[in-house]
């Protein structure tokens, strides 16, 4: 397995590379990777389902100078100052022995929980995608499947500020609620506060790389054709067309918030009530999707469905194309959305 450290690049750098080594990793034309990264500048990165609008202190990140970015895993926005860790793993599913999404999230969260233990802490995974220290977050994960292969990542947090955190970052109520906390600085830990002084970058690689040993670690630099894509891919994510593609969201007549096991669903919509039609719908929230662009696909496939088609359609839609979505069946989607279209 190779190891890269990328530390240091500003949020669209990463992105760009993780859309660049799982497609690379798909084709069987790069070896298994363990990649560490830092971010310069600081940034918000939300998740590729989200609405920045709903997820970001928009304003406050222009005035501190704070980039905002979108991912291509799922999950929830994330705050990135200097003093975060990123770890990665792109590699493929039969060379783990893992058979779908809810397998490879535990076994990574595992791996790296036993890696923080080895600093003398209790970390632990927390399903769907959590790791945590006595029962406060210290890192998020997420990923992504693709042709037999996978790319699944999470950032520790070192040393950080939970006002700022808070701040930058509009929690929903409800996910407060759900983990009975009344702020989200009850909800998260670092490093540096539970041992007392930040470990550094290398240490924390090294305890890391030390659980993937078995799969024989060399470090390595990126490929010519690895650093052709990343430079061509780029300046795409950099873009405002990237990071709001989902501002169309505000502009439906009516939302519905639905907190599930898989996640927050935000239901946007519009509808002819007296045919019982939906004419358009977007589906946003912090769940993890396979393909991730299914979901798109999804909406388009029930613009002007009538409310009677819609659990048929979806189940239909689940069978020709494969989508899964961690922790929901295609009965489950359907059940919320049309709670959603029907309150």
């Amino acid at each position: 397995m190779r190891v890269l450290y990328t530390f240091n690049k500003p949020w669209y750098y990463h992105m760009a590379l993780d859309g660049v080594l799982l497609s690379l990793k798909a084709q069987n034309k790069i070896p298994n990777t363990l990649r560490f990264l830092s971010f310069d500048p600081e940034c918000v990165l939300i998740g590729y389902h989200q609405n920045p609008y709903d997820e970001v202190n928009l304003e406050l990140c222009k005035f501190l100078n704070i980039d905002i970015g979108r991912r291509k895993t799922g999950g929830g926005a994330i705050y990135f100052n200097k003093a975060q860790i990123g770890w990665e793993v792109v590699a493929s599913l039969k060379d783990f022995n893992i058979k779908n999404y809810e397998e490879l999230s535990q076994f990574m969260c595992e791996k790296v929980a036993k890696a923080l233990s080895s600093f003398g802490l209790n970390a632990k995974y927390r399903p769907r995608n959590d790791i945590e220290i006595n029962s406060k977050k210290i890192s998020g994960t997420g990923g992504v499947l693709q042709d037999g292969a996978f790319l699944y990542q999470g950032t520790i947090l070192i040393d950080f500020d939970p006002d700022k955190m808070a701040s930058l970052l509009k929690i929903p109520y409800e996910k407060l609620q759900d983990k009975n906390i009344s702020s989200a600085k009850e909800r998260v830990t670092s490093l540096k506060q539970e041992l007392g002084y930040a470990p550094s970058f290398e240490d924390i690689a090294k305890a890391i790389e030390k659980e993937f040993e078995e799969f024989g670690l060399e470090q390595e630099d990126l490929t010519q054709e690895e650093i052709k894509l990343l430079n061509e891919i780029s300046n795409k994510l950099n873009s405002k067309e990237w990071v709001f593609e989902n501002e169309i969201a505000d502009k439906l007549i009516s939302t519905k918030t639905i907190r599930t096991r898989a996640g927050t669903f935000k239901i946007s919509f519009k509808i002819d009530k007296t045919k019982r039609l939906l004419e358009y719908i977007i589906i946003n929230g912090d769940f993890f999707a396979t393909p991730p662009s299914a979901i798109k696909d999804l909406e388009s496939y029930l613009k002007f469905s009538y409310f009677d088609e819609i659990k048929q359609k979806i189940k239909t839609f689940f069978g020709n194309t494969n989508l899964k979505i961690s922790f929901m069946t295609d009965e489950e989607l359907s059940d919320i959305i049309l709670k959603a279209i029907n309150e």
